[in-house]
This record gives structure tokens, sequence and C-alpha cells, in this order.
């Protein structure tokens, strides 16, 4: 009987772990890309750290503080807008994004994309800082005539 409550017992363990892990994230891609821009536009020393943790920088060895030296280049007074999400079945997602930025001609806008990862270790979006997962596949239409 003892045998037959354990057996029991380890098949609802099993249940259990296996309907949690796929649970999906708490924050969606848009929240991530919008928290990433908000640590980045405060631009203090804790901020950028923050922002560095919602990248994939980390497990492609660009250190936190080469991180900090790229992103205190961006602009100042940058916006940034979320358009839409396209979540692909990969865990990659594509968040379509406005950014606008003050310019000595007036606001500057671009329509951008931005590539998320889906960290299963952490179960949330990262943001590919490093482009890798930018859609290489899709070239420019060749002119004809």
């Amino acid at each position: 009987m003892k045998r037959l409550g354990l057996i029991f017992f380890l098949i609802i363990l099993s249940i259990g772990c296996s309907n949690s892990s796929s649970k999906p994230p708490k924050e969606t891609p848009d929240m991530v890309v919008n928290k990433y821009y908000g640590f980045i536009s405060t631009g203090g020393m804790r901020a950028l750290s923050e922002a560095y943790r919602l990248t994939t920088a980390k497990e492609n060895k660009l250190t936190e503080d080469r991180f900090k030296d790229i992103v205190r280049r961006y602009p100042e007074g940058m916006k940034i807008k979320v358009l839409g999400t396209d979540v692909q079945k990969n865990n990659v997602a594509k968040v379509t994004c406005e950014m606008s930025m003050p310019s000595s001609f007036g606001e500057h806008v671009t329509e951008n994309h931005i590539y998320l990862k889906l960290d299963k270790e952490t179960n949330s979006w990262k943001i590919d800082f490093t482009g890798e997962l930018q859609d290489d596949t899709v070239q420019p239409e060749e002119k004809k005539g």
C-alpha cells in the first residue's frame, strides 16, 4: 500500500512540475523592451546594471562594463513607443518600435525591430543585445529595369 501511495505521489509531483515549466513569463516582450529603455533613459549605474540583466549580453560574453560603455552613447532624449509584437514558434519575439530622438533639424523618428529570446532557465524574455537573432534571411528587392 505504501508503494502505491509513493507511486501516486510521484505521478502527481511530475504532473505539477511539468505544468509549472510551461507557464508564460511574468513579463511580455513589450514590457521588457519598455523596462529596458526606461533603465537606459535613467542612465545611472544601478539602472544600467538592471538594463544589462534584461539582455543576452552576458551569455554572449559581453561584460557589463562594455555594455555600459555602449549604452551611454545612446542619444539623450530618446523615446520609444511599442507598436506591436510577434512571438515566433522558436521562442523569439520581434517587437516593432517607433523611436524618436531630438536632433538639430527637429525630432527624428524611425521604426525599428527589437528581438528578444526566451531564456528557459529564468523563464523570462531577454533582449538580443548582440544582434544574433536579427532576420538576415530577408534580402532587399532587386531593382528591375
